[in-house]
């Protein structure tokens, strides 16, 4: 039927790698194992086919923890480890993709020619059933407390990252929310991505629901505690970007981690499908190595889109909106020197000038 398909979310797990050339055995067959287990076992051939296979954050690489040998972990995920997009280990997954007449996406680290050697970004991407990244969209806002444990924002090269990105792998020429946050149309649906860290800011699925993305796409790395219940962080962003927004969230998350010195359920799993209501499709309820599906509506969702009723993106008051906010993090802090030095990066952290102007209200101890 035509708008119907299944979506696969494939948790897997991620064994970090030291160098590039462990990628393929470390965790790229397992990969490729599962795109061929979810193209014959998920779905509903005549009904709803597998038509998307989504993997988890950083699924080929995982998250380098030593430096070694280099100062730090930009460098060392730079020149050892980040891939280019499209590339050897893309063609791979392209290969599947054409093979099941699927789109399959999930992030990496990469190294963007456009943007120089020595900036690593994490790189969501998309492969359309021809075997073509049609999509790229690097994490706007990298998980922050940690030097060098996230990569590099385009935020922090913004001048340079709209000159070479404008217009590209599914950006709108000339838009900049599209260049940060682009929204591709496909015969599946439009479109949209967001990592991990960045479900924490709701302006980020707004930018992808605002450019009418149907099917937003979010690959993480939720850890502990902030993923399993009590808190269940993940599952509430999840369901609030699928209301709020008025679109389907198909949302993979990490099977165990394979690091040294670190637990292997770190991460807190709960891969899951939200309907546009907010509803959970399906969830998957532990951290273990799993591939689950959920059934895709877009006409449905665009015939919804019609009624005014609890269709809240269309009823925005932008006006007042726009004058809620002010400069707080500055763009471009690193166009000439990668972010290394933490004491910097914290002290743009407007928390002290947020209290002097009296918007917080400081502790009495």
């Amino acid at each position: 039927m035509e708008g119907i398909y299944t979506a696969v979310c494939v948790q897997a797990k991620r064994r970090t790698i030291n160098h590039r050339s462990e990628i393929r055995e470390a965790n790229l067959n397992r990969a490729l194992e599962l795109i061929d287990y979810a193209a014959r076992r998920m779905g509903f051939p005549k009904y709803a086919p597998v038509k998307l296979i989504l993997f988890p954050e950083v699924f080929l690489q995982g998250w380098p923890y030593d430096p070694g040998p280099y100062s730090n972990l930009f460098q060392k995920v730079a020149n050892d480890v980040a891939i280019q997009i499209p590339g050897e280990e893309t063609e791979l997954l392209s290969e599947k993709a054409r093979k099941y007449n699927v789109y399959i996406a999930g992030t990496a680290h990469e190294i963007t020619p456009e943007l120089g050697p020595d900036y690593p970004f994490n790189c969501a991407f998309i492969i359309d059933p021809r075997g073509e990244v049609i999509y790229k969209h690097h994490k706007y806002c990298p998980y922050f407390m940690y030097e060098g444990y996230d990569d590099v924002s385009p935020h922090d090269v913004y001048d340079r990252y709209i000159e070479a990105m404008d217009g590209k792998y599914g950006r709108k020429k000339g838009d900049i929310v599209s260049c940060f946050f682009p929204v591709v149309e496909t015969d599946i649906g439009k479109l949209g991505y967001i990592i991990c860290n960045e479900g924490f800011f709701i302006e980020h699925s707004k930018a992808l629901g605002l450019q009418g993305c149907e099917v937003m796409l979010r690959s993480s790395g939720m850890l502990e505690p902030e993923g399993s219940p009590p808190q269940q962080t993940w599952e509430i962003q999840n369901r609030a970007a699928a209301l709020f927004n008025m679109m389907y969230v198909v949302a993979a998350a990490p099977s165990l981690a394979i690091i040294p010195m670190r637990p292997t359920s770190m991460w807190s799993g709960y891969s899951m499908v939200v309907e546009f209501t907010g509803a959970l499709l399906q969830h998957v309820l532990h951290t273990e190595e799993s591939v689950t599906a959920a059934t895709i509506n877009v006409e449905m969702l665009r015939s919804r889109r019609t009624e005014p009723k609890h269709n809240f993106s269309s009823q925005l008051r932008t006006e007042v909106y726009r004058e809620m906010y002010k400069p707080m993090y500055p763009k471009n802090l690193w166009l000439d020197k990668l972010p290394t030095d933490m004491a910097e990066r914290m002290a743009q952290v407007p928390i002290d000038r947020l209290i002097e102007e009296g918007i917080w209200i400081a502790p009495k101890t």
